[in-house]
């Protein structure tokens, strides 16, 4: 390890800071997309389209708002988490997190979290619909899915398969 990792912050190393940020934008992340799917199933439970509205809604305004930071505080505490490590980017569990990172954060960011507002606020104006409701169905399966590649990044940090 280089000496200028081994500077100590509030008595902690460089690669403990990182570590802690990497592991809390994880948790803020990973925790708070497994707690939008229980809510995700009450809601669905309650039958009511307002409140289903209300839901997809502030499901895009946490997408958007909470979980960008969290992903890019994970990202950016990776890097330095590679750098006060030593770690070659050509590390499998690196190169494979790097990879399906980029993948939930295009979809999550860049589609999933615009869509569910949209799809809220057309059931808040207009009403329920089937199509609209298909359209949100096919929302939710796409965000389990997400959350399944955001558990397999996990697994692949924790293992480390191939180092």
């Amino acid at each position: 390890m280089p000496s200028w990792c081994r500077t100590s912050v509030f008595l902690v190393s460089w690669f403990e800071l990182w570590l802690f940020l990497h592991i809390t934008g994880a948790i803020v992340w990973i925790g708070g997309a497994a707690a939008i799917q229980v809510f995700g199933i009450l809601t669905k439970r309650a039958a009511d389209p307002a409140k289903t509205a209300f839901f997809a809604q502030n499901v895009s305004f946490t997408v958007m708002r909470v979980f960008l930071p969290a992903a890019l505080l994970v990202l950016a505490s990776g890097f330095g988490l590679v750098a006060t490590r030593d770690w070659d980017w050509g590390e499998p569990f690196i190169s494979a997190g790097l990879a399906l990172w980029a993948l939930v954060a295009l979809v999550a960011f860049g589609f999933l979290g615009r869509a569910m507002g949209r799809a809220g606020a057309e059931l808040a104006a207009s009403g329920p619909s089937p199509g609209l409701a298909l359209r949100l169905r096919n929302l939710v399966w796409l965000s389990r899915g997400l959350l399944a590649v955001l558990l397999v990044i996990v697994f692949l940090m924790v293992v480390k398969p191939g180092s």
